[in-house]
């Protein structure tokens, strides 16, 4: 405003001079040259807006990049994971802990609506992660680049301790961050075992349509699923049955091969024992490889059954294998090819319910 004040002065005043030349007697001397107008001040009370791309750094000297107190009495964070959902595909999380007005900590993710006291389990849990990652070395960061997707958008992680110490930082969000990652699955398995399974995505409901499994173990490959047979094979006219195979790897022949109608619960069956399980989310969340930052984590035999850490490589076993292929009827595939003895072991009482069951028809 104060620009635009000045310049309608010096339009003014230079027609009160072009006035006075064409109207002064020709002996008068002429007027100066008005000087330019001097930059406009900025504002002290405002703030530039950041450019798109541009990085803004601050850092508070005084943050201390040491905690001594492990006990949390206060946690918030929002979080956006590009490989962890709830419900359907939502990837937005706000988890909060806080006093209520009975001084009572309560935990709570706002975006679900899970709410519940939180106990020692929680915090613990909460507080290793701090610790294993080493998130105190961020205490005090402010650094945020402007214009980023809202997946990438600034995110604040602010903890408060029973000492009265502080963490808090400000940083872009990290889709695959494996800390973000880790607080979801502490908040998600926790809630889960208070009754509320809110921040897992919808489960699987249709039924499985087609089946495949051989594991080997001990020398023994099993082999259980449907296979279609030549018409002098077949029972009573139908082709496609039920096939249960055991074969000796090391003498190399077949100790069983059985044939049979296939039960008419046996889809149903199957399904109800593979939705007592983890296995369908478990899956959906193992695609990516945090030590490679690539999606092929399963192409390398890994499938969240497992205990070995992210980024802890594994040899592959050669008298251990487990090829387990799954279909809806919603077109869902889980398609297990692993070698690696964690996810097999993962995978083991899963792999003896479904060989009882198949034994059980044989």
């Amino acid at each position: 405003m104060k620009a635009v004040i000045k310049r309608i002065l010096l339009g003014s005043l230079a027609l009160l001079v072009l006035a006075s030349f064409l109207c002064g007697c020709g002996t008068s001397p002429a007027p100066a040259d008005p000087q330019p107008a001097a930059p406009e001040e900025p504002d002290p009370g405002m703030e530039e807006e950041p450019v798109d791309g541009g990085t803004t750094i601050r850092i508070d000297e005084e943050a201390p990049q040491e905690i001594m107190s492990d006990e949390i009495t206060g946690f918030q964070v929002d979080l956006f994971l590009e490989n962890r959902w709830h419900g359907d595909e939502e990837h937005a999380f706000a988890f909060r802990i806080g006093a209520d007005e009975q001084g009572v900590l309560q935990a709570m993710e706002e975006n679900t609506g899970a709410k519940a006291p939180a106990d020692e389990e929680l915090l613990h849990a909460l507080q290793a992660i701090i610790r294993d990652y080493d998130l105190v070395k961020l205490n005090g960061l402010y650094e945020v680049t402007a214009g980023l997707p809202p997946e990438y958008q600034e995110r604040t992680l602010h903890v408060d301790y029973a000492s009265g110490e502080q963490l808090e930082f400000t940083t872009n969000n990290e889709p695959a961050a494996a800390w973000a990652e880790e607080v979801y699955t502490v908040f998600a398995d926790w809630f889960a075992e208070q009754g509320q399974e809110a921040l897992y995505p919808d489960p699987e409901l249709s039924t499985i349509t087609r089946f495949r499994l051989e594991y080997l173990e001990d020398g023994l490959l099993t082999s259980c699923g449907a296979i279609k047979v030549l018409e002098e094979d077949a029972i009573d006219g139908e082709r496609n049955l039920l096939n249960r195979e055991i074969y000796d790897m090391e003498a190399e022949q077949s100790l069983e091969d059985a044939y049979i109608l296939f039960p008419a619960d046996y889809y149903t069956r199957l399904t109800e024992i593979l939705a007592a399980t983890d296995l369908v989310r478990n899956y959906d969340f193992s695609y990516y490889d945090p030590q490679a930052r690539d999606y092929g984590h399963h192409d390398r035999g890994y499938y969240g059954m497992g205990d070995k850490a992210a980024g802890e490589e594994e040899e592959d076993r050669e008298d251990l294998m487990v090829d387990l292929y799954i279909e809806y009827e919603s077109g869902r595939r889980l398609n297990i090819e692993t070698r690696k003895a964690s996810e097999i072991e993962g995978l083991r009482p899963l792999l003896t319910e479904l060989l009882a069951y198949h034994e059980s028809l044989f």
